[in-house]
């Protein structure tokens, strides 16, 4: 009985080019690639936000083309390092038609918003209130440009509607709710030398509020 060779593998066949055949130049042309991107990830956050260091932003100025092109440039992120800034919250008061307190809170809250994911996606809204509602507390001067003045009023009518938005929310959560006030928390970090004298994380002294807004429930009577 005669055996198919046909598909048995050929030891003269021509083998197309393997990595053991790679030259000595396309070699390091590849390990250059690498060595650029390896740099553009460790750039693109230390250049960005300020501050930044020299080094790196002389490097940023090289890089840029290519920051650009792999969408490595302009992130805030930074590995969330060196010196990360104090992060925001929102607490609120639940006030009822006598004008009294009946409850308060904070949001994001640790307890309610879990797992940490969903305590992250509730935060970015608090950031974002923040980012959007740190505005003046004065408007542009009447003389400044309309360009000025219309992007001022735009933000601003953006942070009502947002702040009517959180106040709606936290309504909802009490029927005796007649008015909602709303404080900004900023929450500051501790530094090293404090943290071994002993200050906690969550110190009373390390939140700053501000108050931001109050929302009034629709169909109660005011205060």
């Amino acid at each position: 009985m005669m055996k198919d060779h046909s598909l048995s593998p050929d030891p003269n066949h021509a083998r197309g080019p393997v990595a053991g055949n790679w030259g000595s130049g396309f070699k390091r042309f590849i390990s250059l690639l690498l060595l650029i991107h390896l740099a553009a990830i460790f750039v693109g956050p230390c250049a960005a936000p300020a501050p930044s260091s020299h080094w790196a932003r002389e490097a940023e100025t090289v890089l840029t083309p290519y920051l650009r092109a792999a969408f490595l440039k302009d992130h805030g992120y930074r590995f969330f390092a060196p010196n990360p800034g104090p992060s925001h919250l929102v607490r609120y008061e639940l006030i009822n038609a006598d004008g009294e307190i009946i409850r308060d809170g904070r949001f994001p809250d640790l307890d309610s918003h879990w797992p940490r994911l969903l305590y992250h996606r509730h935060f970015m809204i608090s950031e974002s209130l923040f980012n959007i509602g740190n505005l003046p507390q004065e408007g542009p001067p009447e003389d400044a440009p309309s360009e000025v003045r219309s992007s001022y009023e735009q933000r601003l009518r953006f942070r009502n509607l947002y702040l009517d938005s959180l106040g709606k929310y936290f309504a909802q959560t009490e029927p005796q709710a007649s008015k909602v006030r709303l404080y900004m928390q900023e929450h500051l970090i501790p530094s090293p030398e404090e943290v071994a004298r002993g200050l906690t994380l969550d110190d009373p002294s390390l939140y700053l509020e501000v108050q931001i807004g109050e929302y009034q429930v629709e169909g109660s009577d005011k205060p």
